[in-house]
């Protein structure tokens, strides 16, 4: 049959049209499913432009058509009215006939008329379809593949543009808090990168790589700012110092070669608390620890004014990883030990949009640990709520000073968010 012959006189025709309905009158379709049709017709949808009422008549039809009408020798029509589609729907008529003609247009569908202009399949005794007149499927079938990969690229450019969008919140955020820190030199470049944020010609993936090029630079000035300050230092106010032998005898180790267990822990955590930690969980000397237990304070870094006793008090790995689900989803990692949990610290610093040198003054401020614990707790509120923190670089430095006041719980808010 001809595509003049299916098309009813009555109809509008274009160039979409024509085409579905020279698919249509094809005998040689290929050999596909129900289920596959339906799957890849609903992936494809968003990216045909079939939406609302368009993908409700879609998906009416979907479950309309036979499944057994796929197969070879015979066509996939569904016979319904315009009219029944509407009370389905809830729409005019009107509407649904606009729904139709789009399903029609993009070559999902074809117009398989009969000369009365009615729709409707007479079955016979085995139940194969002996005259069918409707809404044919046909075009789909040959459209198959073309809408595979429409879909694939559909969903591949929608994830591309959420991380650009990620990368310009990250960005921009890091290069105001660079402007933040030193506003003599970087207070140039945070208004670049605010005309850039809020310019509406450029699309997302062109302002996150404006924005990825400008803050290269920021850290590039910075780094260059760093050595020349250090070229500056000299030793000209430096003296002498003629080494002090000490003379009291020393007895207190040679006198006890065979130390205990809490001596060893003493000894190490008496060092840089973020080393003697690691050390602690690492090596489980004889108390059988485990990266699942936090690192436990000790008096005497409490009193060298390093690490406040109550900073990591009742805070476990444990805790941290089911307390911040949403930060563990969006880097793909596993905080499931604290050197895991350290070496998730720069993803978490970007994903905060805090500079290098905040981060490192808090970490000779507390230590990595806590710093990195602080990090992530910052970085799930950001995650959870962004309008609820304006500025997560700023929050991360407010929580680090109320750790160096002895009055940061950290426990209590890693509770709230679990």
């Amino acid at each position: 049959m001809s595509s003049s012959q299916q098309i009813a006189s009555f109809r509008k025709v274009s160039a979409g049209i024509l085409a579905s309905a020279h698919l249509a009158s094809q005998e040689d379709r290929p050999k596909v499913t129900k289920k596959e049709i339906s799957l890849v017709l609903k992936r494809v949808a968003p990216a045909l432009g079939i939406d609302g009422t368009a993908y409700h008549v879609l998906d009416i039809l979907l479950g309309l058509v036979q499944p057994d009408d796929f197969q070879a020798g015979k066509r996939p029509v569904v016979a319904i009215s315009n009219q029944r589609l509407a009370e389905y729907t809830r729409r005019t008529t009107r509407t649904v006939t606009r729904c139709l003609k789009k399903l029609v247009e993009v070559g999902v569908l074809a117009y398989r008329d009969s000369p009365t202009g009615r729709r409707y399949v007479y079955r016979g005794r085995a139940g194969e379809a002996e005259q069918a007149y409707g809404l044919d499927f046909t075009p789909a079938c040959f459209n198959l593949e073309a809408f595979k990969a429409q879909a694939d690229a559909f969903q591949r450019r929608i994830k591309a543009e959420q991380e650009a969008r990620r990368a310009v919140t990250r960005f921009s955020r890091a290069i105001a808090d660079m402007a933040e820190l030193e506003p003599a030199e970087f207070h140039e470049f945070a208004a670049r990168a605010q005309s850039v944020v809020i310019r509406d010609e450029l699309n997302v993936v062109e302002k996150a790589a404006l924005l990825e090029s400008l803050y290269a630079r920021v850290l590039t000035l910075h780094e260059a700012h760093s050595l020349k300050s250090k070229d500056k230092m000299s030793c000209a106010g430096d003296i002498d110092v003629s080494p002090l032998s000490i003379t009291t005898q020393t007895d207190s180790l040679e006198s006890n070669p065979q130390r205990t267990c809490s001596n060893e822990q003493d000894t190490e955590f008496a060092s840089d608390n973020g080393f003697a930690v690691e050390m602690a969980l690492e090596k489980e000397p004889c108390g059988g620890r485990t990266e699942t237990q936090r690192p436990k304070s000790q008096a005497g870094r409490a009193e060298a004014g390093k690490f406040p006793e109550t900073s990591l008090d009742g805070v476990s790995i444990g805790l941290i990883q089911s307390a911040c689900s949403s930060v563990q989803a969006e880097t793909g990692t596993n905080l499931n030990s604290w050197p895991a949990l350290c070496g998730a610290a720069e993803q978490l610093r970007l994903l905060i949009g805090l500079s290098p040198a905040g981060y490192q003054l808090a970490v000779e401020r507390q230590g990595r640990y806590l710093a990195a614990a602080c990090l992530a707790v910052v970085a799930e509120k950001a995650l959870r709520d962004p309008e609820h923190i304006a500025s997560p670089g700023g929050y991360f430095r407010a929580m680090i000073d109320r750790a160096g006041e002895g009055k940061l719980r950290l426990h209590k808010s890693l509770h709230g968010l679990v």
